[in-house]
């Protein structure tokens, strides 16, 4: 029988009936195992051939990631963000050269072998898609007899639930949720109080078994469909086929839908959590075809996945939540018994909630969505996205956000945030980077004939009028708003007090209105980035939108307007009656808040377009740009300035709900500074829109304003004033509100925004005269402004960086300047400014008023300046307007800095456009201050009179232009003076002159006798006793990515007979006696960590240089100081090394005589290097020093032994050729004379810088004597063979370049070279990581997970593989994140340095999948800085001296 035949009708009933019998069980535990044999077969042969029906290769994988899981995305074969691999899935060398990174934050579903998600490369080898598979052939799997039997169960088991959550959605209504869970818990751990007063106030026994039943079969359903599908893509296939059926041949959808239609009853109104259905339904989506169903289902059932109810509201609502919480925590009956008594007082707390809730009156909203819809993150791939936006039946979806908008938009309360929702779905998609080719298709369709004028030429009537709004999605959305009808404020008696739910219901308003308008900002966005824009198109898409929003504001304006709601309103609940001060702000807080919903997000979006269009065009004036949207528009100007007037006034009613009613929260929402990504500057919008209000309308847009502000009817005339006064100082000010609406448009910013962004961040260099890119970020946003992805452009345009120092300043045409006005919203940050004034001596004018006007002003003389300032400032500098500002000022307690700010800006403003006007009514002003003055009695005001009036004086006095002019000059001309002087002391810096003069000093300071030398510590001659030096002696790295020596010279060095290049040394400056330094020490050990290497505990007690070993410096060395010298010297060495070298007397000097090879060819390396710092190191008279000790060093006894051993090449090897001669004349014949001739000898017949030669010299204690014998052969041509050749090293710029090449000139070069070379430790990335971090060892380029990847192992992969291959010391490279971990094991110090930068000298960050990794540039003075440390072998040095964070530093080698 075919598995998709009805099947027989007494069949199912007997299913049914056994079903229903199964649903009052519902207090067993659920076996798979046992379901499938008692309701679907139990004959093994059929059981067989589902437990054999496991594939190992599946289409898709659909693994269920939960949050921490080790999972990874690769962009180069899946551009969504949203996608994932399992680390199962995920194969490294699959993704060579790919844009990967390791994630540990998210959890979902394993996207391998999704083919709309994932390009088919990028599949592992068990996941090949479901193109790969015949359908027929996997179903073929399954025996018919057992495909019927299947569906059989899956419709029987469907249509009992279903009948259930029938009776469940009829009685929902009549019982409350809280009460139905409290049954629940008295049930499940038979808490008898809880069940007796439950009981004696509701009949909910049998809703409550009902929805138990319900809870159960949903739960079965599920689990049964999730057993049966895991590994089983046959089984997968099957289900999907059943779930699309009809559920009965009189059913007009499927089970799916069925089941879709009460999943969201279910998930929020049950005693319990229903069970998550993500799991299966990821699975599912192996199906492709499956897939694209439940994207129509959700389309067509849009409706049936949101459920509204309206529930009460009590004072015991928070409490009878936190019981809730805390109650499940229960585990087991013995708690019940041990908190009996408590939960008896709970019970009757319970009691009161319910009489409570039963008398209650104050109604919110209950709006709840199913856990599907959030799934959207599902349906990323192309074709899902084409599906939804493409379907017949999308209109379902814009119909219910139509009526969703009529419950957002009553004054009835919302309890939730899933009003929000709606808007998410449309962001998402928007966002997707294909979105622009579904919506230019859709625009085509929508503009049909005119498609090509539309993209290439002007728009026309003919297009807007023909334009088919419902076909493309971005018009679509904005029609959702365009049947938002004004409703009548109707407030009860009791319900005239601002309750939670109400604040809570306005701040989801205010969010849900933020998301609707950035949706239609995100979606043109991405339409005006794609290839296919063109300049034509971006202006005709900005007009259409706008013309759009302002048909539906004409509809609108026929309706209730503002000014008559809040009339209507106030003479019901507040005229005439007697009421108390309180009581009148109380209500009329409560009316303001109601009136927040009176603006729409349609009045948003034209502010935006209409912002838009004003960036777009250039326009001298505001009669211009009247003209201008008065011909788009084909309105009258009459009529477009009633409609205008309309919005402004709902636009002032948010501004002065938000302020008036006083809550944080909300003003953090309306501000826009609440730490959200979706969040909109919404107040800006409305500060915008009043913008181009007065900058349209002049004076009469002025005195429109002064009177929408007093029909807000605001009790206190002061308060009303004060909000005025501040408005207007916000349009005075800056653009940075316009700023905030524009600035997601567009990389290059038109004039007026440039500018005001630049003011602001002209004042946060006050602060500081550098500032990291994240500083300037950070700064932004607490003062209220937006960050968009174009802000690294926008900054750019206003500093630049400093290379030196990898922070922005600013750039030469803008200058520090300081502007209290712009500081509203964060008075921190003008805090700050203003103690970095003071600290430099600022003038009080400064402090109190700025310097912001005086720059704007400045501007007004150049071509460049702000457009719609010039216009406002030049109208409110007028006489009426100042004497306004003075009549404030003159009412008793209004105290408002804003106040003496704006009254500032007037008068600069005045001096400038109207000057002699302002000469003759100075006067009069200055006596009005002078009056004021008199009454005032704060101190800060009294200051702030005075300084006023002060620079009123000046400006009437004197041309403030002039003084301002000469400030200017003087200014530049000390700063070039300062400049030239700079150049001027570089340049004689870098001279050979002053360089060769400061070595000599240095000679002469060094060579001086030790006599005249003095203990660093005590200050008395070193002559005094004996005296040593700091040094510190280091094993040097191996390294296998690059060497100091040339690779054909290497074996000369290190071979099977000896190693000479294995020790590194250091030295420092200061010189001790041996009693002080032993005291030193000892003082300093109480600071210092106890389990750490010696070198971490004894250092220099000067410069803190670490210290192996000290060298006696007296000029007359003794028996003793060679013997403890050399002895120190063989513990160093056995200490470090493994193998064992003092076995007998003869190895123990053979290898002390090695070990001073080792050090004299360091030293020599440092000196062929830099000479000048060879010198300024000292190292000269340790070299010498050095041949002291080991020409009185007794080795006799293996003279033999070290000319057999130590066997040098020394042709055409300077190095080589030095070390030979000390050799035969110190080691062998203990002649110090002899060989300081021979070794100037060499010199000389070497074509060698006279500077190596001097140095050398120095170091063998015969600088006096080669002077002259340089100079007789410095004006002689030496034809000798190059110096670079026979030294066989390569120097600070060839070692740049060579780790150059292993880190790769940008991120993404270093990136994707070794990440997928995997951990060397584990072959792969550890699971079990604290830390998804992974890193490259610089020195062999192995990379290595973090920490180890073996649990039971304390020491990490960097130390265990830094111990094992490079003496224990390792630079590191991380690449998350490009920072280098410097290593000394056991001591680590991550993020030392940072190795990449981009343009702006902001670090990488790999998770944000916009950045592009090509535009962080490897900066080479890091690289410089790293290969100064190799040469120098100062790692140890560094990791002591330097200051680090605690979470910086390990000790432990846990790295």
């Amino acid at each position: 029988m075919n598995f998709f035949s009805q099947p027989q009708q007494n069949n199912l009933n007997i299913l049914e009936e056994k079903i229903k019998c199964l649903s009052l069980k519902y207090k067993q535990q659920i076996n798979e195992i046992q379901i499938f044999k008692e309701f679907i077969s139990n004959q093994d042969d059929e059981f067989a051939i589902w437990k054999n029906a496991e594939s190992q290769v599946k289409s898709v994988c659909g693994a269920d990631i939960q949050n921490g899981e080790l999972t990874f995305q690769c962009f180069t074969c899946a551009p969504d963000p949203y996608h994932m691999f399992c680390n199962k899935c995920f194969n490294p060398d699959q993704h060579i050269n790919h844009k990967c990174i390791i994630k540990r934050n998210i959890g979902g579903a394993c996207d391998c072998g999704d083919e709309q998600t994932i390009i088919p490369s990028g599949f592992c080898c068990k996941h090949q898609g479901i193109s790969k598979f015949d359908y027929n052939q996997e179903l073929s799997k399954i025996s018919d007899a057992l495909k019927s039997k299947i569906q059989n169960f899956i419709k029987a088991l469907s249509t009992v639930y279903l009948q259930l959550m029938r009776k469940i959605s009829i009685d929902h209504d009549m019982f409350n949720v809280n009460i139905l869970r409290f049954y629940h818990l008295s049930e499940m751990w038979l808490i008898i109080p809880f069940k007796e007063v439950i009981d004696s106030e509701y009949n909910i026994e049998e809703y409550y078994r009902i929805f138990q039943q319900a809870l159960y079969l949903n739960q079965i359903l599920f689990k049964m469909c999730y057993w049966l599908t895991e590994s089983r893509l046959c089984f997968i296939i099957l289900l999907s086929k059943i779930f699309q059926q009809q559920l009965t041949p009189q059913s007009s959808q499927s089970i799916f839908e069925d089941l879709l239609e009460v999943q969201v009853l279910i998930e929020s109104q049950g005693p319990q959590p229903a069970l998550k259905i993500e799991s299966l339904l990821f699975r599912f989506y192996a199906d492709y075809q499956f897939k694209q169903f439940i994207q129509a289902c959700y389309i067509r059932k849009y409706k049936s996945m949101w459920l509204q109810k309206k529930l009460k509201v009590t004072k015991h609502d928070k409490s009878i939540n936190d019981y809730l919480h805390q109650l499940q925590y229960i585990l087991n009956f013995q708690i019940v018994r041990s908190q009996y008594q408590d939960l008896v007082k709970v019970a009757q707390q319970i009691k009161t909630y319910i009489k409570d809730y039963k008398s209650s009156t104050e109604i919110v909203i209950g709006l709840y969505v199913c856990e599907i819809h959030e799934q959207h993150t599902q349906y990323v791939a192309e074709q899902l996205q084409d599906l939804f936006l493409n379907h017949k039946d999308i209109s379902c979806v814009y119909d219910q956000i139509r009526a969703l908008q009529d419950i957002v938009y009553s004054h009835t309360p919302i309890e939730t945030s899933s009003s929000l929702q709606y808007s998410i779905i449309f962001n998402l998609r928007y966002e997707y980077t294909f979105f622009y080719r579904i919506g230019f298709k859709q625009l085509k369709q929508a503009l049909g004939d005119y498609q090509e004028q539309f993209f290439n030429g002007e728009i026309t009537r003919d297009i807007i009028q023909n334009f088919k709004y419902q076909n493309f999605t971005i018009t679509a959305y904005i029609n959702c708003f365009n049947q938002i009808k004004t409703q009548h404020l109707q407030l009860s008696d009791d319900n005239l007090t601002i309750w939670q739910q109400d604040i809570q219901d306005a701040g989801y308003f205010l969010i849900g209105q933020g998301y609707a308008t950035q949706v239609v900002q995100i979606g043109v966005q991405k339409l005006f980035d794609s290839q296919f824009s063109t300049p034509y198109f971006k202006e005709n898409m900005i007009k259409l939108l706008l013309i759009q929003c302002y048909s539906i504001l004409k509809k609108k304006s026929k309706t209730l307007s503002i000014d008559m709601q809040l009339q209507q309103s106030y003479k019901t609940y507040i005229e005439n009656k007697k009421l108390t001060q309180v009581e009148i702000f109380d209500r009329l807080s409560k009316i303001y808040l109601q009136l927040i919903k009176s603006l729409t997000v349609i009045e948003r979006i034209f502010t935006y377009f209409l912002s838009q269009l004003y960036c777009l065009k250039k326009f001298s004036s505001g009669k211009d740009f009247e003209s201008y949207i008065l011909d788009l528009l084909q309105e009258d100007k009459k009529e477009l300035k009633i409609i205008f007037y309309e919005v402004l006034s709902k636009c002032l009613q948010v501004y002065t709900s938000i302020q008036f009613c006083q809550n944080e929260i909300l003003e953090q929402i309306y501000l826009g500074q609440r730490d959200s990504k979706e969040i909109v500057m919404l107040e800006s919008y409305d500060s915008t829109f009043l913008k181009f209000y007065l900058f349209l309308f002049e004076n009469e847009g002025f005195r429109d304003l002064v009177q929408i502000i007093k029909n807000r009817k605001i009790p206190i005339a002061s308060a009303s004033n004060k909000l005025l006064c501040c408005l207007i100082l916000r349009m005075l000010s800056s653009d940075l509100d316009l700023y905030n609406v524009c600035c997601s448009s567009s990389k290059n910013l038109h004039k007026d925004l440039q500018l005001s962004l630049a003011k602001a961040i002209q004042n946060f260099y006050n602060l500081s005269t550098y500032l990291p890119y994240t500083d300037i970020e950070i700064l932004l946003k607490r003062m209220g402004i937006q960050t968009c992805s174009y802000l690294p452009d926008h900054v750019l345009q206003i500093c630049e960086v400093d290379q030196a120092v990898k922070q922005l300043k600013l750039k030469s045409e803008y200058r520090v300047i300081y502007d209290p006005a712009i500081f509203n919203i964060s008075t921190t940050i003008n805090s700050q400014i203003v103690e970095k004034l003071i600290e430099q001596n600022k003038f009080e004018n400064m402090k109190y008023l700025g310097n912001g006007i005086l720059w704007d002003i400045e501007l007004f003389s150049q071509s460049n300046f702000r457009t719609i300032l010039y216009q406002l400032l030049k109208e409110y500098c007028k006489k009426e307007y100042i004497q306004n500002n003075i009549d404030f000022l003159n009412i008793e307690g209004f105290d408002l800095i804003q106040a003496y700010q704006l009254l500032y800006i007037q008068i600069v403003a005045a001096n400038y456009f109207r000057k002699q006007e302002l000469i003759t009514d100075s006067r009069f002003i200055l006596v009005q201050l002078e009056q004021i003055l008199k009454k005032t009695q704060r101190k800060d005001d009294i200051q702030r009179i005075q300084v006023l009036i002060q620079e009123i004086h000046k400006i009437i006095t004197v041309d403030q232009k002039l003084i301002q002019k000469q400030q200017n000059d003087n200014k530049k001309n000390l700063q070039n003076k300062k400049n030239q002087f700079k150049d001027k002391y570089n340049k004689m810096q870098k001279s050979e002159f002053i360089q060769n003069m400061l070595v000599n000093n240095n000679i002469k300071e060094n060579n001086g006798e030790n006599d005249d030398k003095v203990c660093s510590s005590c200050k008395l001659p070193l002559s005094l006793q004996n005296s040593v030096a700091m040094m510190l002696l280091i094993k040097k790295p191996q390294t296998s990515n690059f060497s100091i020596f040339s690779k054909e010279n290497l074996d000369r060095f290190k071979n099977k007979q000896f190693n000479i290049i294995d020790i590194g040394i250091a030295d420092c400056k200061h010189y001790f006696h041996y009693t002080c330094l032993i005291e030193r020490f000892e003082a300093d050990q109480q600071y210092r960590y106890q389990n750490t290497p010696d070198w971490v505990k004894i250092g220099c007690p000067v410069c803190k240089m670490p210290c192996t070993i000290t060298l006696p410096i007296q000029r007359q060395l003794t028996s003793q100081d060679v013997e403890t010298f050399n002895s120190d010297l063989q513990l160093f060495v056995s200490k470090n090394t493994v193998e064992s070298l003092f076995e007998d007397s003869i190895s123990a000097l053979l290898t002390l005589t090695q070990t001073y090879y080792n050090m004299f060819i360091d030293l020599l390396l440092s000196l062929f290097q830099n000479p000048s710092e060879f010198i300024r190191d000292q190292k000269n008279f340790v070299f010498y020093q050095l041949l002291q000790i080991l020409s009185l060093t007794n080795l006799e006894t293996v003279k033999d032994k070290i000319k057999e051993k130590f066997q040098f090449q020394t042709e055409n090897n300077f190095i080589l050729q030095i070390l030979s001669l000390i050799q035969k004349y110190i080691v062998l014949d203990k002649n110090l004379e002899r060989l300081k001739l021979k070794v100037i000898d060499y010199c000389i017949q070497c074509n060698i810088d006279n500077e190596i030669k001097k140095q050398l010299a120095l170091s063998l204690n015969l600088q006096d004597e080669i002077q002259q014998q340089i100079q007789d052969c410095s004006n002689k041509l030496l034809l000798h063979q190059d110096i670079s050749d026979q030294l066989a090293i390569i120097n600070q710029k060839q070692l740049i370049e060579e780790l150059k090449c292993i880190l790769g000139l940008t991120f993404k070069e270093f990136y994707c070279k070794y990440f997928t070379k995997k951990c060397y430790a584990c072959g792969f990335y550890n699971k079990d990581q604290r830390d998804g971090g992974f890193q490259m060892c610089l020195f062999c380029s192995k990379t290595f997970c973090i920490y180890s990847c073996e649990q039971q192992v304390q020491i990490g992969n960097l130390n265990q593989h830094a111990n094992n291959e490079h003496n224990g010391i390792s630079f590191y490279v991380d690449l998350r994140i490009g920072y280098v971990t410097l290593l000394c094991s056991p001591i680590s110090i991550q993020q030392y340095k940072c190795l990449y930068y981009d343009q702006l000298g902001q670090k990488i960050d790999i998770e944000n999948q916009n950045s592009d990794w090509n535009t962080f540039y490897l900066d080479i003075q890091k690289v410089k800085e790293i290969s100064q440390i190799i040469l120098n072998n100062s790692y140890q040095t560094i990791i002591r001296n330097l200051e680090v964070r605690q979470d910086q530093l390990d000790m432990e080698g846990r790295l």
